[in-house]
């Protein structure tokens, strides 16, 4: 059976809370589905879950429409940023502002610009431990 043929029976076994798992291998696989404890009886609710699965849009999408192609999130094209090898993360970043939240409360914990964070009578460090971008593997172990 074909893995989506495959999908689509899982996700109606989940909608009418059945258990459902698949066996065989390559492509003999096929679903097996189990009635399990908090298996009810065949409802209204249900069968509305099985039918909205069944709308032939998701079988048949429209092709007149170009629709863009999902890609994969990576950290890279989220963060908008990208390093080369041997420069500090964040160095050209601007100073957070008075309106972030972080900085609000340590304000209020007593923190003024310019002190530093975590030991007595101000002698922690003022600057942040930089990250410098490394990319290749030379050196690692």
């Amino acid at each position: 059976m074909a893995q989506q043929e495959r999908k689509m029976i899982h996700e109606m076994a989940n909608a009418l809370r059945l258990k459902s798992k698949s066996s065989g291998q390559g492509k003999s696989r096929f679903p097996v589905l189990y009635k399990t404890g908090r298996s009810g009886d065949l409802n209204e609710a249900a069968m509305g879950k099985v039918e909205s699965l069944l709308n032939p849009r998701r079988f048949f999408p429209r092709k007149d429409i170009r629709r863009p192609r999902k890609s994969a999130v990576t950290a890279s094209n989220v963060a908008g940023v990208s390093y080369r090898d041997g420069e500090v993360v964040g160095a050209a970043a601007p100073e957070i502002g008075t309106e972030n939240r972080g900085r609000a409360i340590l304000e209020k914990m007593g923190w003024s610009k310019g002190t530093a964070l975590g030991a007595l009578n101000n002698k922690g460090m003022l600057q942040p431990v930089p990250h410098i971008v490394k990319t290749t593997k030379a050196g690692l172990g």
